[in-house]
């Protein structure tokens, strides 16, 4: 089968989703995608966005294509929304989409959504070539993977527990393997139902991947994805006994060999996706 993937790229998952994913499948990955290059394939999977041009390229050359709604919708916007809107919302826009199948971050979003066409739940994997944690005899670096915006209020909070504990709290790290334990975590205009429910597992992908010791809020993609060791919170006080938690050397090693069971690698990622293409 000649695959296309495409979309509008620029976005990290884009990066994830298309690229990394798309190499692994061997399939033909170009943004924003021409007539002329759908129609040289045999189907297409469209990641995230889906500018207007494309979306015309798609319906003129009259090819089968799945659309991977991983953050396809408005953001920030759609974190103010309550569950039964933002259902209507992605409902709407795929009836007008109207493409052969979807491609789902987790089992939550299919569940809520609840569309009739073909589909499936595929999880984020971890960064190709990421490297192991060594796990340190103690604690000295807590950090977040991300836009520092996303934290909001818990971002001060991070820093006071860090500052107390003679910790340092570290925001995007050259090697997620730098810090002794990662943090998941988002506030203010960056949570609500959407996010909560709806968000893929990729940080807790890469804990995995990393063998990192995880605290993070209890996203279902996260839930979905855990086994066992990751510590879910949802206060500042949920927080505060997380870190003590974690503190011993023996309860972030044991965290680490039980990360070590739930990667997920592109090629695992890929092998899952391309079975269900090759069925449609």
């Amino acid at each position: 089968m000649n695959l296309l993937v495409t979309g509008k790229g620029g976005a990290g998952s884009w990066t994830v989703r298309g690229e990394q994913l798309g190499t692994a499948l061997g399939a033909t990955v170009r943004p924003n995608a021409s007539r002329q290059d759908i129609e040289q394939c045999d189907l297409a999977v469209v990641v995230k966005r889906t500018p207007e041009p494309l979306i015309a390229a798609l319906r003129a050359a009259r090819r089968p294509w799945v659309l991977d709604v991983v953050d396809f919708y408005p953001q920030p916007l759609a974190s103010q929304w309550r569950r039964a809107e933002a259902i209507r919302w992605v409902r709407r826009r795929i009836a007008d989409l109207a493409p052969t199948a979807l491609i789902w971050p987790n089992q939550q979003m299919a569940d809520d959504c609840g569309i009739d066409l073909p589909s499936v739940v595929l999880y984020h994997h971890h960064r190709p070539g990421i490297d192991p944690n060594p796990i340190r005899a103690q604690v000295g670096t807590v950090g977040y993977e991300g836009a520092p915006a996303y934290l909001a209020e818990w971002q001060p909070v991070l820093e006071a527990e860090c500052r107390r504990r003679g910790w340092r709290f570290l925001v995007n790290p050259p090697r997620l393997a730098d810090l002794d334990i990662v943090i998941a975590l988002r506030g203010g205009q960056w949570s609500g139902y959407v996010p909560a429910h709806w968000k893929s597992n990729v940080k807790l992908a890469n804990a995995h991947g990393s063998s990192t010791p995880f605290i993070g809020q209890a996203e279902c993609g996260y839930r979905e994805t855990a086994v066992g060791g990751e510590r879910f919170v949802s206060t500042p006080a949920d927080l505060r006994e997380a870190l003590d938690a974690l503190t011993p050397h023996a309860a972030r090693l044991a965290a680490h060999r039980r990360f070590a069971t739930g990667r997920y690698q592109v090629e695992d990622a890929a092998a899952d996706l391309r079975r269900f293409l090759h069925a449609l």
